[in-house]
């Protein structure tokens, strides 16, 4: 019974042992921790704030205090139309936020997007002077920050 007992568990015991050893985890940096940066539009320009950041994830809180609702677009400058996020149309005296994942440097563009109107409403309409973001190098991991998910 002793014998038998014995030679059970170590059976039970080098075949457990073997489990998993063939899996390999590969222990990947966390991405950088998300920068807030706010945005303020009003009937004459965008404003940004700040207005350099490092490439990795920023998320853009915008509040809108123009008179019309305004749609917010990111993207490369001299590249208008490659555009990286939009907001939809944020109502007068609304906010909204939207989030992108900035991975290459240089400056982009914060802009109103006509959102949208009779062709004598756009005509009318005085165009609102974008906003400029400097992105620079990539922010360090987060691996050791704490209070992270």
């Amino acid at each position: 019974m002793r014998k038998t007992t014995f030679s059970t568990v170590a059976v039970a015991l080098v075949a457990v042992s073997g489990c998993g050893s063939s899996s390999h985890f590969a222990n990947e940096p966390r991405p950088a921790v998300p920068v807030n940066l706010t945005v303020y539009i009003n009937n004459a320009r965008v404003s940004l704030s700040p207005a350099s950041v490092g490439a990795g994830e920023v998320v853009f809180i915008v509040t809108n205090q123009a008179n019309k609702a305004e749609s917010l677009t990111i993207h490369p400058v001299g590249n208008g139309s490659q555009s990286l996020a939009s907001t939809g149309p944020i109502n007068p005296q609304g906010t909204g936020q939207v989030s992108v994942d900035i991975s290459r440097p240089g400056e982009y563009s914060i802009a109103t997007a006509s959102s949208g109107g009779t062709d004598a409403a756009l005509a009318e309409r005085r165009p609102i002077a974008p906003a400029s973001l400097q992105v620079g190098q990539p922010r360090p991991s987060s691996s050791n920050t704490l209070l992270q998910p």
